[in-house]
């Protein structure tokens, strides 16, 4: 890093040369140690609970519950459908990709319901497309659950409690 004083002495030199060149050292290994800890302690962690953190999707939906997830809308709302958006080749060329897989999988299936949310996508920091379905609308006329979010220390508190 530059410091100020430096900084200003540069800009003199610069001034008066009509050249200059700037350059940062710094130490390579110990940014190397830096990244390459976090990094194998999240490969243990991967390993440790590969049973629920798997590679890749299973091909079978998750198990039946006694509790079956619906989406309330208000009274008197229609079905939502946005036209979808345009894509790049790239894209959807991407999205058939993973449309197709997930119907292999079995987790999609073809549909004729009056519902409908376009797809984009956004760049994931490996640089492959994350495929996102925008539900704008859809959140719009839905009923909201509305309950408290339990406050920390009060359960830190009924926590402390059960261990002591």
């Amino acid at each position: 890093m530059v410091n100020v004083e430096t900084l200003a002495r540069f800009e003199k030199d610069v001034k008066q040369t009509d050249t200059g060149f700037l350059a940062i050292a710094t130490e390579a290994e110990n940014d190397r140690e830096k990244t390459s800890e976090p990094a194998g302690k999240i490969k243990e962690l991967l390993k440790e609970f590969q049973d629920v953190l798997p590679d890749d999707l299973r091909n079978e939906l998750p198990p039946y519950r006694t509790h079956q997830h619906e989406i309330v809308e208000e009274p008197g709302s229609k079905p939502t459908f946005r036209a979808p958006y345009r894509l790049s080749p790239t894209e959807l060329a991407d999205m058939k990709k993973q449309i197709e897989y997930l119907v292999a999988k079995g987790l999609i299936r073809p549909s004729t319901s009056p519902y409908g949310a376009p797809v984009l996508f956004t760049p994931k920091p490996d640089g492959s497309l994350r495929m996102c379905i925008d539900y704008r609308a859809l959140n719009k006329q839905t009923i909201k659950n509305k309950y408290p979010i339990p406050r920390i220390d009060d359960l830190l508190d009924q926590l402390r409690l059960r261990f002591s």
